[in-house]
């Protein structure tokens, strides 16, 4: 059995105190004599993640191991490794075996996120133009590769009726997102669904004082959504906006491949994008290419914000969590997973508990 001390924090309380933990919290007591330069808080949770330290989800078993292993040294103890818009031979090559890393607990990975095929072809942003129609075909053939616990897709596409009823009778999570749906279509699902929003703000149709879209219900009527939190894709307003709108906002990374890699060239989805001062855009354009943030730096983001620290630890674990309908993680209490991070005052990360253990260590 063991222990740690500090001021715990959660989404809604913080306090000095002790957890005892093995694999699962045993125990939390609150204790005056801790050190109070430490700060103990729930492992964030990453439903949308595309790659980092030069790996990438696209490219198979080994690398999302690698990409995983990454965002876990930096605080990410839940991770959905996430797929983009491509043929359907390449997605399945990507994602076989991957059910191996899901079911060992020495990983982070609880499942995967496709983002795309089934996207509007003119709303693309950095995804490869290989859109298509939705096909139940396509989804039962991953489903024997790999646990999809969300997809992203465009609800206005041809046939998305019957195959949005298909998805969630498959308990897979249904994101808008990379569309241009009007305010009607959205709100038609949000009336029969929990439907999500892939990194809100962005892809989408917007609003303006005479025109509604998807962000529009998502702001009125969404009950979750992710958003990216790194200076660059919504601006500290529109987050503030959004976290008074949707009680379940959480964020996202979006991270890409060239995350924690040095400024310069790289590939994105077949692609060449420049990364440049913590911004990754397509090459010799301002169409932005994912993130190249992790975590930890999305947390920092959002304290530098003034958001309090029960509100990062909403946004950066709970939310995503109980978005997932996962009960035993995302918040520290008893007999939840022991997953948990340790951090200072000036927000170094100090330590990172998977299933009890110190990942380094």
């Amino acid at each position: 059995m063991n222990s740690i001390k500090g001021k715990i924090v959660n989404y809604n309380e913080s306090f000095n105190g002790e957890i005892i933990f093995s694999t699962k919290i045993k125990r939390i007591h609150k204790s005056e004599k801790v050190d109070d330069n430490l700060i103990i808080l729930p492992g964030y949770v990453d439903l949308h993640c595309h790659g980092g330290n030069g790996f990438d989800t696209m490219q198979g078993f080994e690398s999302i191991k690698q990409m995983s292993k990454f965002h876990l040294v930096n605080g990410t103890t839940t991770l959905l490794p996430t797929t983009w818009t491509s043929k359907f031979d390449h997605i399945k090559k990507a994602l076989t075996n991957i059910n191996e890393l899901i079911e060992d607990k020495k990983n982070n990975i609880e499942g995967i996120h496709l983002e795309g095929p089934f996207i509007n072809p003119n709303k693309l942003g950095a995804q490869p133009a290989l859109t298509q129609l939705p096909s139940f075909e396509f989804i039962e053939n991953l489903l024997n590769l790999a646990s999809i616990k969300v997809i992203t897709l465009a609800p206005e596409l041809e046939g998305m009726e019957k195959f949005i009823d298909f998805l969630i009778n498959k308990k897979i999570q249904v994101q808008f997102g990379h569309t241009l749906a009007d305010f009607q279509t959205s709100n038609h699902y949000l009336k029969e669904y929990s439907i999500g929003f892939t990194h809100l703000y962005n892809a989408m149709s917007g609003h303006t004082s005479r025109e509604s879209g998807v962000l529009s219900s998502a702001l009125l009527n969404g009950e979750f959504a992710e958003i990216i939190c790194d200076n660059n894709h919504v601006s500290e307003q529109a987050i503030r906006i959004a976290y008074k709108c949707i009680p379940g906002l959480y964020a996202v990374s979006d991270a890409i491949s060239a995350t924690g890699l040095a400024d310069g060239e790289y590939n994105f989805a077949g692609i060449n994008i420049e990364k440049k001062n913590n911004l990754a855009c397509l090459k010799n354009t301002n169409t932005l290419a994912g993130s190249v943030i992790t975590m930890h730096e999305t947390f920092k983001n959002l304290i530098n914000m003034k958001f309090s620290f029960e509100e990062a630890v909403k946004m950066t674990s709970y939310n995503a969590s109980k978005y997932l309908k996962l009960k035993n993680i995302g918040f520290l209490k008893e007999g939840n997973i022991s997953n948990f991070i340790l951090i200072d005052k000036n927000l170094n990360l100090l330590k990172v508990f998977l299933n009890g253990q110190v990942i380094g260590e």
